[in-house]
């Protein structure tokens, strides 16, 4: 699970200014995601300095020390250049560089003369300008200190592996500043497990490691299935030979305790990584993972060997050396919407592989009722989503007319599709919370068109919706504690609240965005657990968190709220032994962590 708290200031209300997005402090170090010049960049400082913390490429393959920023292994660690880590920490100085000058531009010049004007001389990395077809992604890890996510964004990177954890006690400690770099640019994301598998270590165990830092998956449309990386052993002297002394067989039990925990815990089955020659040597070329997708390492090659098993891969890692930045690059070979269902569907039937256990038949074709047909757009929408026996048949003919230009149609478990050209065709369900809001809100009239279905199984049980109301995106989400309550998640506040980790940060919406406070603010109110959080915008000081039940939120209520100290012009954020925030009428609530005493200046 995600969790983001926001400990450093958010900047002031200049666009120009940097803006802490996120930040984590673990130890003497401080993990972030700032906005500087609408580039969003994660970086690792120093708490104490502020300085950024660069990664030691002389550390490259070794086991990482307590607290060290260095070190460890990562995806295709078997086959990196000798200039490879030299690369990701000349580009992380050039990023850390340009952020503490105030920007961070995208581009590749800066990462080519970071390194003496040339690329990585790695004669298997295949040259950064060159692809193979399919959609972009990359893969980070704790060597990369300072990353900036709108480049690789703006470079056609649609998704990222993080590295989450190593063996049973190695983390990456940037996974959830990076983690939340890639999704507040718009990519997919998900974790990845660098597998040391051991006679004292089992499969069942680092699943267990791995999802307890990081790498699960919840149904939320934006995570990736946790990934497995599978591959030569990094450290020889500690493990023995490159398929760390197992046979064939006991490597097979061992992949498939992994798989049967990870599965029993978020209710699919991981992705694999591998390369076609570890998988023949350590496996035996076995078969008996095909349900999973593929995420073949391959570079200097037109066309990737993938095991027999597979008759294609999924991904593709076919360099060290891709976008501008000079660091891994991907690429997936299926079509938009084949990887949205491998973010959306715990049945995905792996590219080259076959349909995993238990995926439900497909709904057969029913006779429509005489008089009344499915056709068109919400037809094929109907039919690919269940059809019949998710929502029931037709009880009318499509209807038009609607605002907006939109059609609708009813059927007979009380789901109506709804289709507009610029939202397409999708359903609501008034059977649940969310459908009766809709209605309770004047329908279409109201919080705009579906542009999702219902989406179920968030965090805590909760679920969500979109719907777009011209250029309005309205997300209707639900939880048993919370009830049901719509995010704009294009208004201020609906920005802090994606950017701080959508239900997994602040938590679900207890109310509707409230208007008309002093100076014409607004604010809404989010409940994550038992920490509840306010977050309030005014023209004049922007938007940001209070933390009401906090020794400095409940402070600010006592005095007033918004008419007391005023607005909040920062979140909370540390400074030596106290949390601070400050207020737009120029207060200032100061709380100790050691004495725990709460005082106000001015």
């Amino acid at each position: 699970m995600l969790a983001i708290t926001t400990l450093t200031p958010t900047a002031a209300v200049e666009e120009a200014a940097p803006t802490t997005l996120s930040a984590e402090r673990q130890g003497n170090l401080v993990s972030k995601v700032v906005q500087s010049d609408g580039e969003v960049v994660s970086t690792l400082v120093d708490a104490a300095s502020g300085e950024s913390i660069l990664p030691d490429p002389a550390l490259a393959g070794t086991r990482p020390a307590a607290d060290s920023a260095s070190g460890g292994a990562v995806l295709g660690q078997w086959a990196k250049s000798e200039t490879h880590f030299e690369q990701l920490a000349a580009n992380s100085a050039r990023t850390a560089a340009e952020l503490d000058g105030g920007s961070a531009r995208s581009g590749g010049s800066g990462a080519e003369e970071a390194v003496g004007g040339a690329a990585s001389a790695d004669p298997l990395g295949a040259a950064a300008a060159w692809a193979p077809a399919g959609i972009k992604g990359t893969d980070v890890s704790n060597w990369q200190t300072s990353l900036n996510w709108s480049s690789l964004w703006n470079q056609g990177s649609r998704y990222a592996y993080v590295k989450s954890s190593e063996g049973d006690s190695i983390t990456n400690r940037l996974f959830t500043q990076q983690y939340a770099g890639a999704d507040a640019v718009g990519m997919y994301r998900g974790g990845y497990h660098f597998a040391i598998p051991t006679r004292g270590s089992s499969g069942a165990t680092q699943a267990d490691y791995f999802i307890n830092n990081g790498g699960g998956w919840s149904a939320d449309g934006r995570t990736l299935p946790g990934l497995l990386d599978m591959e030569d052993n990094p450290y020889p002297s500690l493990y023995g030979n490159h398929c760390y002394n197992f046979s064939q067989a006991e490597m097979v039990s061992w992949i498939r305790d992994f798989s049967n925990r990870y599965k029993a815990r978020t209710g699919r089955l991981p992705a694999i990584y591998t390369n076609y020659y570890w998988w023949q040597d350590c496996t035996g070329n076995s078969s008996a993972f095909n349900d999973h997708p593929m995420h073949i390492a391959a570079y200097g090659t037109a066309a990737p060997r993938v095991p027999s098993a597979w008759s294609t891969y999924d991904f593709w890692q076919y360099t060290d050396a891709g976008f501008a930045e000079q660091i891994d690059a991907n690429v997936y070979r299926g079509t938009a919407a084949q990887l949205r269902d491998l973010v959306t569907n715990r049945y995905y039937k792996p590219l080259g592989g076959r349909a995993p256990a238990g995926t439900p038949a497909p709904a057969p074709t029913q006779v429509q009722p005489a008089g009344y047909s499915v056709k068109g757009a919400i037809g094929r929408q109907y039919q690919a989503l269940g059809g019949s026996s998710v929502f029931g048949t037709p009880i009318a003919n499509e209807r038009g007319g609607l605002v907006g230009g939109g059609v609708l149609q009813g059927f007979s478990k009380k789901h109506t599709f709804y289709w507009t050209a610029s939202t397409g065709a999708w359903p609501v369900n008034f059977n649940g919370a969310i459908g009766r809001k809709f209605a309770a809100h004047r329908w279409e009239n109201g919080f705009g068109y579906p542009a999702s279905r219902e989406v179920v199984g968030l965090a805590g049980g909760g679920a969500y919706q979109v719907f777009h109301n011209g250029g309005a995106v309205n997300k209707m989400l639900w939880s048993s504690a919370t009830g049901t309550h719509v995010v704009k998640e294009n208004s201020g506040i609906g920005g802090v609240w994606k950017r701080g980790g959508h239900e997994r940060g602040y938590g679900y919406p207890a109310t509707d965005e409230v208007r008309g406070l002093v100076n014409g603010g607004s604010y809404q109110v989010f409940r994550n657990g038992g920490d509840t959080y306010k977050i309030l915008w005014s023209p004049a000081s922007g938007t940001h968190p209070i933390k009401e039940n906090s020794a400095i939120g409940r402070e600010w209520t006592a005095a007033g709220e918004e008419r007391g100290y005023g607005y909040p012009t920062t979140g909370e954020y540390r400074s030596g032994t106290e949390i601070r925030q400050r207020f737009s009428k120029n207060f200032t609530v100061h709380y100790s962590t050691v004495t725990k005493r709460t005082w106000v200046t001015r």
